[in-house]
């Protein structure tokens, strides 16, 4: 039995050190500056919601994966309770329009944009939120 616990106590203080040891101020000052461009890369984004029709967990899915897809967005969180779509987004790479676009095109409807009605009837059944 003490030998057991000698034998973790020796091989946990070795993974605490081992794990301590990767410290240096070389890789300090390289974090720094990744830390400042990260920061400042941040910065530059805007959250936004869009209003995004949708019913169920498949759209919830197909709603933040589409947004993602765009490029610029950082961020896409649909709240099916209230139908809004929260992102995080790069106004230089992407516009809130080009989103809803993006949205509109696998068959979401967007306050400035509806799916037409050839994709919106290829959505499966659990995912109709016209009446």
């Amino acid at each position: 039995m003490r030998k057991t616990a000698l034998i973790t106590l020796v091989l946990s203080s070795l993974l605490f050190f081992g794990c301590n040891t990767g410290t240096s101020e070389k890789n300090n000052s390289g974090s720094k500056s990744e830390n400042m461009e990260s920061s400042t890369q941040h910065n530059q984004e805007v959250h936004a919601m869009i209003n995004v029709s949708g019913s169920c967990e498949m759209c919830k899915d197909r709603i933040e994966k589409t947004a993602l897809e765009v490029q610029g967005v950082t961020l896409a969180s649909w709240e099916m309770d209230n139908q809004t779509l929260h992102l995080h987004y790069n106004p230089e790479k992407t516009t809130e329009d080009e989103i809803s676009k993006a949205l509109a095109a696998v068959g979401h409807d967007t306050d400035k944009y509806k799916a037409d009605q050839a994709t919106y009837d290829a959505l499966p059944s659990c995912c109709k939120y016209r009446e």
